[in-house]
């Protein structure tokens, strides 16, 4: 019997290292000529002995520990009933097994019309074959093209606890995603056709889309922050990669845009975080530089000021506010993702650090929910992404969290509506319109007692 933290036999890691890299228990099984019951025995025994509960943790494990490399990193959905007993099976006897009989060859006029169609299907597939989409907005190379994204495309899993709902009007990633009044606000971002300024508002209880009036200046690589009533969008990426120092203001119940003081210097690919009455910018590019600054604004003054940089100079981090402290995570700087985790202290203006992510991860979203951080999507330059990771900060770790989507996944819009994560749009293989919302805490019902 497996005991907690005891070390994995030599054939527990190699089935560990095939559970990495996305083989299912079949696919196992056929590999080492042993039964799919005892890759299920094996598997219990591994999450025994790692003290995990799913493929995924036991792969991300596997990262840590350095038996696996990111790039091997494929995980299949997870499969019920991997820790169940081992049940023998019996192999056929020799004599039973069917006579294998020569089929004769074919007509030759059967050839001819199989050469045919084999040519007519090959020119199919030349006609099908996907053009090249527009670049993103590269900011004089300083952030991602669509040609440097080489991971294996995004494919949505099955085993997925995520759930679909209506798909934005506009499919687009580097979009702004902000909630207001139980509403999805999706700012601009990049689509097929280029950079848009497009708002398009969903409502959770109708499960719709809505247009409204466009933001002013289309941008992608752009956040959006609610402040008080207001929806503030700073800067952001032009369609030919111009970095924008402008900053436009949506009002969401008079469905009308406005501007405030521009940011101290053009900024797109930032990371942006409410704390108290003010907003944050943190590092991004101007179009020849990765930056380290910090920016806070005074939305009663109307006013940017500077505050003490980031550790490190980078893009396409992502922050979020958690206690009395901003968690900076991620990014990206020439061609790297980043497993970067910097912690901001508005009160003491200080930086400290916290443990990095599990995997590296650039244009991802990062959102605080009961407590805990959930970092979304990211990655796709240098490796495979097959899961989310959730930090506690009781426990200063970073976990597994199931992913709605396999394979590579940026610029989606994050953002949580009560105990509800949602994520929208972003890119995989192509742009998407997918519309995703996850509950990560099972819901509890208290019937309070009544006396008779």
């Amino acid at each position: 019997m497996a005991e907690p933290g005891e070390p994995l036999t030599e054939r527990e890691l190699e089935i560990l290292r095939y559970v990495a890299a996305g083989l299912s228990n079949k696919e196992i099984a056929h590999r080492l000529y042993i039964s799919t019951n005892t890759v299920k025995v094996h598997l219990r025994n591994i999450f025994t002995k790692l003290e995990v509960v799913s493929r995924t943790e036991a792969a991300m494990l596997a990262v840590r520990q350095g038996w696996v490399s990111i790039a091997e990193v494929r995980l299949a959905p997870e499969e019920e009933g991997a820790a169940e007993a081992e049940i023998p099976i019996s192999p056929i006897p020799a004599a039973e097994m069917p006579a294998v009989v020569a089929e004769p060859p074919l007509p030759w006029f059967y050839r001819i019309v199989l050469v045919v169609a084999a040519l007519i299907a090959i020119g199919a597939a030349v006609l099908a074959w996907p053009r090249p989409l527009p670049s993103a907005p590269a900011a004089a190379g300083l952030l991602p093209s669509r040609s440097e994204t080489a991971a294996p495309g995004v494919g949505l899993s099955p085993a997925s606890r995520w759930v679909e709902r209506a798909q934005m009007p506009t499919r687009r990633a580097w979009l702004a995603v902000v909630t207001w009044e139980r509403q999805l606000l999706a700012i601009a971002g990049e689509t097929p056709e280029g950079v848009t300024g497009a708002v398009e508002v969903y409502d959770l209880l109708a499960d719709t889309w809505t247009r409204r009036a466009s933001k002013p200046t289309p941008v992608a690589y752009a956040s959006a922050a609610l402040l008080g009533k207001r929806v503030f969008v700073p800067g952001g990426c032009t369609d030919d990669g111009t970095a924008l120092s402008v900053v436009e203001v949506y009002d969401p119940a008079a469905d009308r845009w406005t501007t405030a003081a521009p940011l101290p210097r053009p900024i797109c690919g930032y990371a942006l975080a409410v704390y108290g009455d003010w907003l944050y910018v943190f590092g991004g590019t101007d179009g020849t530089q990765y930056l380290d600054v910090t920016y806070r604004y005074d939305p009663k003054a109307d006013r940017w000021e500077e505050r003490a940089p980031m550790p490190v100079a980078q893009a396409l981090a992502a922050a979020a506010t958690l206690g009395d402290e901003i968690y900076i995570v991620g990014g990206y700087q020439s061609g790297e993702e980043r497993t970067i985790c910097a912690v901001y202290n508005p009160a003491k203006n200080a930086w400290s650090a916290c443990p990095s992510l599990t995997l590296p991860r650039g244009g991802l979203g990062l959102v605080s929910l009961a407590g805990q951080l959930y970092a979304v999507g990211g990655g796709g330059w240098g490796g495979y992404l097959g899961f989310n990771e959730r930090y506690d900060p009781t426990q200063a770790r970073w976990t597994a969290v199931e992913t709605p989507l396999l394979g590579r996944w940026q610029g989606a819009g994050v953002t949580v509506v009560d105990l509800t994560l949602y994520a929208v749009g972003g890119y995989g293989d192509d742009y998407l319109s997918l519309n995703l919302s996850f509950e990560p805490l099972p819901f509890r019902i208290f019937i309070p007692a009544t006396e008779r």
